[in-house]
């Protein structure tokens, strides 16, 4: 049976940002509920995903994985490599790489052969002996174990590597706790627990199986149905603890479920409280060629999204803008993306931005951002950013990165429930 897969684009998503000028490979973020459908590819969570997508390109992890920022291109001359490097005594050359030289030479391998992930990694474990805290390099040596433990064949998966994955991981976690608490971090490491706990079961070793799917839960692992069903987790149901376990765990997911809406709302009750309005307007084309301005969506709820279809955290969000304007557009809810591509012309740009809308489902309009649009932004920090107004047009919060749709449902409602004088509302087109 299929194997829970963990996507190279993660990588992006815990890592960084590539350079938002060049807008980079598309890429996305695996759906945190879905165990087996998850992909080694570009997938758009939780609305599809595709198996033979390209993956991401290799890149070090930042502490901020949430949103793309732009980056400074880098000149040639710093770039290619020094003389010296090139003659270099062997044994020098022997002791290991830096963790940026390797991340470096694990590029140019997966530029070059994107179905090298054992090279890659080679690479990048020459760089452990000098570097074995660097969580970032820890941390992409467990996402490209656990990608290469469920490749080609995801039905018969390497479980060996899925054990290398967890404790490169672990490894990683003890490096640098904080990251425990980044989502897409979290989403990662409940993966690949998850496919550790399967890894010891087929080896009928249930106990510490059962060890593995508790640090799943305790990183946001809730998928209880899926695991009643997996064949690999058979030895751990027929253990003598499993049912005990369950009910655990049962009232573990139960207190981060309430935990998580309690902090959530104090987040968003901050948000309004502490929000500092600005002047934004937009009079633009959409994609389907026709005006599209703020003033059209006077008396509504409106959520502008600033992001671009080369953007995976944008992606990931896309779906959570779906089901809101589904959800909640006869109660006033109107949602508009204003796009930045990579493109030749402003014609490829709107086809790209058309063919995503068309593959994924969009049902809300879209327009390209001009330079004077996303100036009225304050510190405009990164993509995605997302501007929430209420009826009388006021700007009522900006966010910026990857948030989930509970998050951004909370503010919608606060917003659509919010009592507005009828004139007031009605006056909202020059705001």
């Amino acid at each position: 049976m299929s194997r829970k897969l963990i996507s190279l684009c993660l990588l992006l998503a815990v890592c960084g940002c590539s350079d938002a000028t060049k807008k980079g490979p598309v890429t996305e973020k695996r759906d945190p509920a879905s165990l087996k459908d998850s992909v080694v590819s570009n997938e758009v969570p939780p609305v599809a995903s595709s198996k033979n997508a390209e993956p991401a390109a290799v890149k070090p992890m930042d502490s901020e994985p949430t949103a793309h920022v732009a980056a400074p291109a880098q000149p040639e001359e710093l770039t290619k490599p020094k003389p010296e490097e090139a003659t270099k005594p062997k044994e020098e050359s022997e002791k290991g790489l830096t963790t940026e030289e390797a991340f470096a030479e694990a590029q140019t391998l997966f530029q070059k052969d994107k179905e090298n992930i054992a090279g890659v990694i080679e690479v990048l474990e020459r760089a452990l002996p000098g570097n074995p805290d660097d969580f970032r390099l820890l941390f992409s040596l467990a996402q490209l174990n656990s990608t290469l433990a469920s490749s080609p064949d995801p039905t018969h998966p390497d479980f060996e590597k899925h054990r290398k994955a967890a404790e490169y991981l672990r490894r990683g976690l003890r490096a640098n706790p904080a990251i425990a608490g980044n989502p897409s971090a979290r989403t990662l490491a409940t993966g690949i627990y998850y496919n550790e706990a399967c890894a010891f079961s087929v080896d009928n070793k249930p106990e510490q199986a059962l060890k593995s799917l508790e640090e799943a839960v305790s990183l946001g692992f809730n998928n209880l149905a899926e695991m009643d069903k997996d064949q690999d987790l058979e030895n751990v149901r027929a253990f003598s603890g499993y049912a005990d376990f369950k009910t655990k765990i049962e009232g573990i997911i139960r207190e981060q479920a309430e935990l998580a809406r309690m902090q959530s709302e104090k987040e968003i009750d901050n948000l309004l409280a502490n929000n500092k309005p600005f002047d934004f307007n937009f009079e633009l084309t959409d994609t389907d060629a026709k005006p599209i301005t703020k003033a059209d969506f006077a008396g509504k709820v409106l959520i502008v999204d600033i992001w671009g279809t080369w953007c995976p955290p944008c992606r990931a969000e896309i779906p959570h803008f779906v089901k809101l304007q589904k959800t909640y557009e006869e109660a006033g809810l109107v949602i508009v993306g204003l796009n930045q591509e990579n493109a030749d012309d402003q014609e490829a740009a709107v086809k790209l931005i058309q063919d995503f809308r068309e593959q994924n489902g969009m049902n809300y309009r879209c327009a390209l951002l001009n330079d004077e649009t996303i100036a009225q932004v304050p510190e405009f920090r990164g993509f995605p950013t997302t501007i929430f107004f209420d009826r009388t047009g006021k700007v009522r919060g900006k966010v910026v990165g990857l948030h989930d749709y509970e998050y951004l449902e909370r503010i919608v409602r606060k917003l659509l429930d919010e009592k507005v004088d009828g004139a007031e509302a009605a006056n909202t087109s020059d705001k």
